[in-house]
């Protein structure tokens, strides 16, 4: 039951997410490549760096390692969009950074998981990679329902506004209750193994979301720009992580970087959002200005 309900639920996740794109949310990067190419270099090159440096020095269990780079090569999660407008970062940004993400992760996920398999776990390790199954389900269950919503959205768009906020409401829920199942169908493994692969899982989630600061601080992007960046490198699509870790490869236990991630994001996301919220109140209008 559960490998039919965790595709069906992250499907739903990807439609409530383009439910909210259009066409032109793809081209803003002709109109503002700096802040965009800052968002997207975070999330798709420096984020699986950090990761594929933090799995050099882990030296546990080889599906935890890979299950650290399947969360690094996700892209942004569904309640990006919601918590940077919450933190007063850039709606648009944010809403761009998740559509190119999400559907660049058709490829990238794949391309980063192999090159994880080959330059990190080694050809000797236990831990295969189908990586056809894993390009063909993230495209159905990814690229299939964003088009389908986008789709929705482009022919009824009065019919796709009206039911956007609901859609989101669901799907929200819906990513709860993955994250839940999954830890109660893994909770043993998890208590067992939270103080051997959690510390990498906070390095990832808080380096991520430094190194987005420390980039729009470089660039002198504005503060509403710098949320943006820094709200999607940090908030991942754990869902998908499940889905791949479950589904995918068959390995359960490889989904325990992504409920400690799922737990900790959030922690660290509502710890951002009131700093972020103290900083605009204080009229900074800039992250690389005082």
């Amino acid at each position: 039951m559960i490998e039919i309900l965790l595709p069906l639920g992250l499907g739903f996740i990807m439609f409530a997410i383009g439910l909210g794109l259009c066409v032109r949310d793809f081209t803003r990067v002709f109109r503002a490549p700096l802040s965009l190419g800052a968002g997207l270099a975070n999330q798709l090159v420096l984020l699986p760096l950090l990761g594929a440096g933090l799995v050099v020095m882990y030296g546990g269990r080889p599906e935890f390692a890979l299950g650290l780079m399947v969360l690094a090569a996700c892209p942004g999660g569904i309640t990006s969009n919601l918590l940077t407008v919450l933190a007063g970062g850039n709606a648009a940004l944010s809403v761009s950074m998740t559509a190119v993400s999400s559907l660049a992760g058709i490829l990238t996920v794949p391309l980063i998981l192999g090159l994880s398999q080959a330059l990190l776990l080694g050809d000797g390790q236990a831990v295969g990679l189908p990586l056809e199954k894993v390009l063909g389900g993230v495209f159905v269950v990814t690229g299939v329902p964003i088009v389908l919503g986008m789709g929705l959205n482009h022919r009824w768009p009065r019919l796709a506004e009206a039911i956007r906020p609901t859609a989101r409401h669901l799907a929200t829920a819906i990513f709860a209750v993955i994250v839940v199942g999954a830890f109660v169908g893994q909770r043993e493994t998890m208590i067992a193994h939270a103080t051997d692969v959690g510390p990498y899982v906070l390095a990832l989630n808080v380096g991520t979301m430094a190194l987005g600061m420390l980039t729009a601080t470089v660039l002198r992007l504005t503060l509403a720009d710098a949320v943006a960046v820094t709200m999607e490198a940090g908030l991942q699509n754990a869902a998908l992580a499940i889905f791949i870790a479950t589904t995918l490869l068959g390995m359960p236990e490889m989904v325990v970087p992504a409920i400690l991630y799922a737990f900790t994001m959030n922690l660290t996301a509502a710890a951002f959002i009131a700093w972020a919220r103290a900083r605009a109140r204080a009229g900074a209008g800039a992250p690389g200005r005082p």
